[in-house]
């Protein structure tokens, strides 16, 4: 009997090994510096609107370092093999995402686009959902990001009285507004952003009562 193929096999299941234990390290690492960003930018809640803008410099060297940790994984994974471990940091890639859009508008009042995530992450949105050929940041995940950014508005909307920027809710009611409307012209097939989006409606809510 030839054992070579017994040698071979082991020397497959090392590599698979090892590629999990990089694929989940370059995660742990990024989950870890994006709940530094997150409690971070939790400080503009406090802060009158004219402050934020300092808030969103203080997060830039977690921005550097989440794109470290992306170029790692973009390193490990060929393209070919994108969907097969996709699953396993799509969440924190969601909430890299999301601190993108909270950054931008709360720094320019404005929506996060597809080149901004591209600036700050430092990969680009699959915004044609074409073929892998490189490593990039799915539109699910773009999308995601910006979902949860109405969570982020209807509590800015609250915290924004309570520091006496009466003003402000005003604004982030009409800016949520046309982002709502805007999710609206899209026919979502993803399951889970389609419940996501569902439960916009609660957010606007808030905001609109403030």
């Amino acid at each position: 009997m030839d054992l070579q193929i017994f040698i071979d096999l082991q020397d497959k299941f090392d590599q698979e090994t090892s590629l999990y234990e990089g694929i989940n390290n370059a995660i742990k690492e990024m989950d870890r510096t994006c709940r530094l960003a997150s409690a971070k930018l939790t400080k503009a809640h406090s802060l009158p609107q004219e402050q934020a803008k300092d808030v969103t410099e203080s997060i830039k060297p977690q921005f550097v370092t989440i794109k470290q940790y992306i170029g790692e994984l973009s390193q490990l994974i060929k393209p070919e093999t994108f969907y097969r471990y996709h699953d396993r940091w799509t969440n924190v890639l969601q909430t890299a995402c999301a601190l993108v859009a909270f950054s931008i508008y709360l720094a320019e009042s404005r929506l996060a686009t597809p080149a901004d995530v591209e600036e700050y992450l430092g990969f680009k949105v699959n915004t044609e959902n074409a073929d892998i050929t490189v490593f990039v940041i799915t539109l699910e995940e773009y999308l995601h990001g910006i979902i949860s950014l109405f969570n982020e508005l209807s509590r800015l909307a609250v915290n924004s009285v309570i520091v006496n920027d009466v003003k402000r809710p005003q604004h982030i009611s009409a800016f949520a507004s046309e982002l709502y409307s805007g999710f609206q012209l899209l026919n979502l097939k993803n399951d889970s952003l389609r419940r996501r989006f569902d439960s916009i409606k609660y957010d606007i809510k808030r905001i609109e009562e403030v």
